[in-house]
């Protein structure tokens, strides 16, 4: 080998290497085009925006290389719930830009591989589990696990298989309990989903539950619980050794609890100086967050209410697939919540969270016709879609939440619309269809 071609290839391992430990050089989010009928397909992205690869899907196939007939009762009809031949509407909830159909766990129709592979789920059951999971901030165990919580059933398993009602079935689970959360410890009613969080840095579990059907609440705050052990002998140990002697409780009342979503679903964040952030959705109505400071005496203070009005929605109460979801930055530092502001998914009402210190802020994106979705981008930051209509060669409509910028300029529970930006076109490409709207989906196990 001549010292050419020895010195050229000495470059091109230092840059693969430089390539292979750059975190932001993996995908992150993918913009996704899928039609029941004509071509479609994705364009991934990493976290520098450049486009990393794309899949095209061919007329007769509803998946790259298949017929049209695909022979499993749970994809002969996959695509409901992922279409962008149209958008969210009031009398449609079929197609994938809607609001509340991507969440912590991705897509409830499809995942995306990091080659841009659309993978079909059985959506009733991705739905459930989004509506089950619960928040893992400050996660430096295993960024691809997540809790789940459906009534007296609680688990840790991986975000990508979607565990939905396989919740109560421990072989399913890294660590399961059916038994910890339920007519014991202080626990009464079976209705809790996904209202679980853990910060792992300060060793806090909180659980919410709905005492009494209606707006009687009560907190379950676990201390000094140890990071989850992937590698122990017994893992369920983790729910089962919780220590009763540092698990306190503190019974609030509800703004408003007349459905089952807001009843007995909610996002529980445990910050990191003791605060804790609950954000509810009640349909047809608000979007809500309740803010809760220690008060030094193994108490809680809460704050008054934060609501964003809403018109005509729908919680879990109608379907899965529907209700309130949130996302967790990559470093595990933020949380945005969001729902839909009006019918199946048009528009968002809109919580972001700072878990170092509870400071919050709110955007609202009031419109009938169009869905968002968001990503986690980057360490700390969310990108944001939009999804009128992308033909004559707009491609997605997309935006960015710097969520930084938002809170060294934005007030605690200010409206931080002001810090982010129009959506923008001509950037980001989507697969050609004459009419299409589509949506982002995050690439699990992109970071």
């Amino acid at each position: 080998m001549d010292i050419l071609t020895f010195n050229a290839l000495k470059q091109y391992q230092r840059r693969l290497d430089t390539d292979l430990l750059d975190p932001w050089k993996r995908p992150a989010f993918a913009v996704v085009t899928m039609s029941s009928s004509a071509p479609w397909g994705t364009v991934v992205y990493n976290h520098y925006l450049q486009e990393l690869c794309r899949q095209h899907y061919n007329d007769s196939g509803y998946m790259q290389g298949s017929t049209s007939s695909l022979g499993t009762e749970f994809f002969n009809n996959w695509y409901t719930y992922g279409r962008t031949d149209s958008n969210i509407s009031s009398t449609d909830s079929n197609y994938g830009d809607g609001t509340a159909r991507c969440g912590h766990l991705g897509h409830l129709a499809l995942a995306i591989g990091p080659d841009g592979s659309m993978i079909g789920r059985a959506s009733p059951y991705s739905a459930t589990a989004l509506r089950n999971v619960g928040v893992w901030v400050n996660n430096k165990t295993n960024k691809n696990l997540a809790l789940f919580m459906e009534n007296q059933y609680a688990g840790v398993a991986p975000r990508a298989i979607a565990p939905g009602r396989l919740t109560g079935t421990e072989g399913w689970h890294l660590a399961w309990t059916n038994t910890k959360f339920y007519a014991q410890n202080n626990f009464g009613t079976y209705n809790k989903y996904g209202m679980i969080g853990y910060n792992e840095k300060t060793g806090t579990l909180v659980i919410n539950e709905n005492k009494n059907g209606g707006t009687s609440m009560r907190l379950h705050v676990y201390s000094n619980v140890p990071p989850f052990d992937i590698s122990a002998s017994n893992r369920r140990a983790w729910f089962n050794n919780l220590d009763e002697t540092k698990h306190i409780f503190y019974d609030w009342t509800a703004n408003s609890a007349g459905y089952a979503e807001s009843l007995y679903r909610g996002i529980v964040i445990p910050c990191d100086d003791g605060k804790i952030l609950i954000v509810r959705m009640e349909p047809s109505n608000y979007c809500m967050l309740d803010r809760f400071t220690p008060n030094g005496a193994g108490g809680y203070t809460k704050e008054a209410t934060h609501t964003l009005s809403t018109t005509t929605t729908y919680g879990m109460e109608s379907a899965d697939r529907n209700g309130i979801r949130f996302q967790i930055s990559n470093d595990g530092k933020y949380v945005i919540c969001y729902q839909p502001y009006y019918y199946y998914g048009a528009g968002a009402e809109v919580f972001l969270i700072r878990v170092s210190d509870g400071k919050y802020a709110f955007l609202q994106y009031q419109d009938s016709g169009y869905g968002r979705s968001f990503a986690p981008i980057r360490d700390s930051d969310f990108m944001v879609s939009y999804s009128p209509n992308s033909d004559s060669g707009y491609g997605i409509y997309m935006s960015h939440i710097d969520t930084r910028t938002v809170f060294q300029a934005v007030a605690d529970k200010g409206d931080m619309s002001s810090k982010v930006p129009g959506f923008n076109v001509y950037i980001f490409d989507s697969a050609y269809h004459s009419t299409n709207y589509p949506y982002i989906v995050p690439i699990i196990g992109g970071i």
